[in-house]
């Protein structure tokens, strides 16, 4: 059995794989499997992992006829997953170093960890230099149990940027929601969160992508809205494993920063045309996520230019918008 399953969703990546395939194929550490699954492509890239596949018996592919989206794709392979240990790669992303897996090992077996959060850097592909996100910090390899606990609380970080017993994912019963965006939203925290001996590494062990397109960062685009059901999932999940009522103000101002804050913002800046019913569903539903989030300690410790802007935002958005659009229009 291998000590770790690297899970990789495919969705027309064939100009990536290379990379991302590649990443792993070059790791000190041998004691891998990368599983692949292939999410209904429709370029070539079906056929390049079967070439991976067949020159490497570490590499396995599953082929799926019909498109489940990302969180369909994790689903399989953490089902398929033979390793202890499990950690997602993107497929249009690649491991940061050689040594990737073997510092993530190293750190596991010094820390007896069932999780260990790392950093990351981002790239592209035109001669820049990688520029290292550390979104917890390099004081969080510091910390242990609830205070490094508290910390991802209020400095969450994607999903791929840890290493995970694959244990962790499957008895908390937190796989991904399927068909959707934004689905690690609704899961990562939960997963982080219930972590018994959870560790942070100071090391880039990943590396992603920013040259590309995505939903995250495209315009537009309608299923920036998912952002919304993942937030509701991430509450239901953390009030289930008795998680929410540990850190609730914690886990309030992250949720509302992802289900209002962020929404709010990206209807006015992300759309040429406001989506005003999805933010008025927004704007009135925000209490019933987070009840009375104004008196929430984190939220009232924000500035009065942070909160003056969020209430601006909220209040007068065709106005903003309107404003935003034609200073566009004029730039261009």
């Amino acid at each position: 059995m291998p000590y770790i399953s690297v899970i990789m969703p495919v969705y027309n990546a064939e100009r990536f794989l290379d990379c991302s395939v590649g990443s792993v194929l070059s790791q000190t550490f041998d004691d891998w499997e990368l599983i692949c699954f292939n999410d209904a492509s429709t370029d070539r890239s079906i056929e390049i992992l079967n070439r991976y596949a067949s020159s490497d018996k570490r590499i396995r592919v599953i082929d799926s006829p019909v498109n489940v989206k990302q969180g369909g794709g994790r689903n399989r392979g953490l089902l398929a997953a033979m390793g202890e240990y499990v950690m997602f790669l993107d497929a249009d992303d690649r491991l940061a170093s050689h040594e990737s897996l073997a510092t993530c090992i190293r750190a596991i077996k010094e820390e007896n960890a069932d999780m260990v959060l790392f950093d990351y850097e981002t790239f592209r592909n035109d001669g820049s230099d990688p520029v290292t996100v550390s979104p917890l910090g390099q004081e969080a390899a510091e910390l242990s149990g609830d205070n490094l606990r508290r910390h991802i609380t209020m400095h969450p970080g994607p999903i791929w940027s840890a290493v995970y017993k694959r244990t962790l994912i499957l008895e908390n019963g937190l796989l991904f929601p399927e068909g959707v965006f934004y689905e690690d939203n609704a899961v990562a925290l939960a997963i982080q969160l219930s972590a018994s001996l959870p560790a942070k590494i100071n090391a880039s062990i990943y590396s992603y992508r920013t040259d590309n397109t995505s939903v995250t960062r495209s315009r537009n685009d309608y299923r920036f809205f998912h952002r919304i059901n993942s937030a509701v999932t991430l509450k239901s999940h953390l009030v289930r494993l008795k998680l929410y009522d540990r850190w609730h103000d914690e886990i309030d101002f992250l949720l509302l920063n992802q289900y209002y804050v962020h929404t709010v913002y990206g209807c006015i800046y992300r759309f040429d045309r406001l989506p005003l019913k999805r933010l008025k569903y927004v704007l009135s539903t925000i209490d019933r996520l987070t009840p009375g989030f104004r008196n929430n300690p984190y939220f009232k410790s924000q500035s009065i230019k942070w909160k003056l802007k969020l209430a601006i935002h909220s209040v007068f958005p065709r106005l903003i918008h309107s404003i935003f659009m034609m200073k566009n229009k004029f730039s261009h």
